[in-house]
């Protein structure tokens, strides 16, 4: 189990996660700019709308991952299921009405440092999917839906996220694609499986650097104006914290509005 120095010490694939990025800001600009000239005459005074994920809760839970979750009503909380303080963090969340989601743990091309204790794998065949995917709603009961942690192998296989949408559609939850392979096959499956689903623009944090978190903010507040939602992921860390707490009610201020995952997906 990973201790809290060595936990914020875990970084994303630049590489992958770079490619990504741009590939998921290409799609989610075509998928939504259709929709962009009704949402704004519908709602005239609003500058653009932010989704806002906040990752890889469980592992602590302390002051500042209470003030995290307090942060704002609309941002949703993604729990590592398995993790000692999953079950604890997912009720913290829901006495507040906090939404909540399964940040599961999947494949990835890059090596592990540690095993999860519920993971998907591509050798899983469909039983034990739902099997793995039961066991993390059982744990947090509250959560509504699920994204992928790391997954880079795992979302790029065609039949385990057929097996995983056949899952969520019967348990009749959503799927957020965090999108950290350029080849994934996780948002445009579930699409075809009638799940409803979002696909990640931008990650926040995958440097930890103050001025660059807000420039990543305000690039999502920006696709915000071309998209009918702009959905981005940061992760439970100190230095998010503080830039968020400063830059949220500016952005908010400027006529941005958050909305909770669960009213992003499609």
């Amino acid at each position: 189990m990973p201790s809290f120095a060595t936990y914020n010490k875990i970084n994303l694939p630049y590489n992958r996660i770079i490619i990504a990025a741009c590939i998921g800001i290409a799609i989610g600009y075509f998928i939504f700019q259709s929709q962009r000239i009704k949402h704004q005459s519908e709602n005239p005074k609003i500058t653009g709308t932010i989704c806002l994920i906040i990752d890889d809760y469980g592992f602590i839970f302390n002051d500042m991952v209470r003030d995290f979750i307090q942060l704002n009503p609309n941002i949703t909380t993604a729990i590592i299921p398995g993790s000692p303080y999953a079950q604890k963090i997912g009720w913290f969340a829901d006495s507040l009405d906090i939404e909540s989601i399964i940040h599961m743990p999947m494949e990835s091309y890059e090596e592990e440092k540690w095993n999860y204790v519920i993971d998907l794998n591509e050798k899983l065949n469909t039983v034990l999917v739902e099997d793995r995917v039961r066991r993390a709603f059982s744990e947090i009961p509250t959560a509504l839906g699920m994204n992928n942690h790391q997954g880079s192998k795992a979302t790029e296989n065609l039949q385990l996220m057929k097996n995983l949408a056949r899952t969520l559609k019967k348990m009749d939850k959503f799927f957020l694609d965090s999108f950290t392979n350029p080849e994934s096959r996780g948002y445009l499956t579930m699409r075809r499986y009638g799940v409803p689903t979002q696909l990640r623009q931008v990650f926040l944090d995958h440097i930890e650097d103050p001025n660059l978190i807000k420039k990543n903010l305000d690039s999502l507040a920006i696709l915000s104006h071309h998209m009918e939602i702009a959905v981005g992921i940061g992760h439970v860390k100190p230095l998010t914290l503080e830039v968020l707490r400063e830059e949220i009610p500016r952005l908010e201020a400027a006529g941005y509005q958050f909305i909770r995952l669960s009213q992003a997906v499609r």
